[in-house]
């Protein structure tokens, strides 16, 4: 797992996260730099170089309704956050990866335990653990209120000459 954290002026605010390696697809996650990390805002997934469609309700209030969506190769996913500093939960039909809040050991330096249930494959652990580099926080609620202040920066950066 790999994040640039260097900021590039040349990315025009953009930050990207990826994941490669023998067993995974690699998997490359690119949205608009917020807190060093790259966010949901104007957000692309690819793995092995094949987009992946993304969907969310920014403005939902229900915990349901603002849950991001998934669809890549015929698989549709359904990616939450209960609320910060709760475990992240990636799903699929047979299948559920949920990761909790990393913690620093070390030597080691910070660790993310999680779980796997039912039919998991390679594919669906590599989004989930690119997501963990993903700042996610509009997934929640109370992470929706506190970076409203950033997206209306975003919005007038974006409508602005």
């Amino acid at each position: 797992m790999e994040r640039s954290a260097v900021y590039n002026p040349l990315n025009k605010g953009m930050e990207t996260a990826w994941l490669s390696g023998p067993a995974f697809p690699k998997t490359v996650f690119r949205g608009k730099r917020r807190s060093g990390q790259p966010s949901l805002h104007k957000a692309e997934l690819t793995l092995a170089g094949k987009p992946a469609e993304l969907s969310f309700n920014s403005r939902a209030l229900r915990k349901e309704a603002r849950r991001l969506h998934i669809a890549y190769e015929g698989r549709t996913y359904v990616y939450s956050v209960e609320r910060p500093g709760k475990p992240r939960v990636l799903e699929r039909e047979g299948a559920k990866v949920e990761i909790e809040i990393s913690r620093h050991m070390p030597p080691t330096g910070y660790v993310s335990p999680g779980t796997a249930t039912g039919s998991v494959d390679a594919v669906d652990l590599a989004i989930a653990i690119v997501l963990e580099e993903v700042d996610t926080d509009v997934l929640t609620l109370v992470g929706a209120a506190m970076s409203s202040p950033f997206a209306l920066m975003h919005y007038l950066s974006d409508t602005g000459d």
